[in-house]
């Protein structure tokens, strides 16, 4: 997922809106959803959450959705990503380590 919204942020915008137009066509997103999405992102700036709450939430949300296969990885992402981000106190190396 992550490498994907790598690939996706480097795109041009028109390229980005007829990805966006195709999946509605394809009814795999609404409008209803996009704009959701957005209220949401929208509401959880004014309430003063950072960037990295959000970052965060994305991950678990992706672990989450994810496949069962995929959850150790996913998890052992979000790890990574909180000890990136000073929020626990470990290694690298006893992270990727872990069953």
């Amino acid at each position: 997922m992550e490498e994907l919204l790598k690939l996706l942020k480097t795109l041009p915008k028109e390229y980005l809106q007829v990805i966006i137009f195709e999946l509605m066509k394809d009814q795999k997103i609404s409008y209803e959803d996009i704009t959701k999405s957005y209220v949401e992102y929208l509401d959880m700036l004014r309430k003063g959450q950072s960037e990295a709450y959000m970052e965060l939430q994305s991950k678990v949300v992706t672990m989450w959705s994810g496949t069962k296969k995929d959850r150790d990885k996913n998890l052992k992402d979000i790890m990574h990503y909180l000890l990136d981000k000073g929020r626990i106190n470990t290694t690298h190396e006893d992270i990727d380590k872990h069953k």
